[in-house]
């Protein structure tokens, strides 16, 4: 499925919030990830479908001025 510029940064923000929410709600902290093979992979994988999303936004998208 091909995603709209709109899609994506839709996405992203749902990414980031639930990633951010999950870590907040299980008060998982630095010391954690470090130690902890399961949270790492629970945090890197969003991060990279964040950062799938980011690569795939057209770049006129990313040179507009908002």
């Amino acid at each position: 499925m091909k995603y709209s510029d709109q899609q994506r940064i839709k996405k992203i923000l749902e990414y980031s919030e639930k990633l951010n929410d999950y870590i907040k709600e299980k008060n998982i902290t630095k010391g954690d990830l470090i130690n902890d093979y399961s949270l790492q992979w629970l945090v890197t994988t969003p991060l990279y479908n964040i950062g799938e999303h980011v690569y795939y936004i057209s770049k006129e998208y990313k040179e507009k001025k908002f």
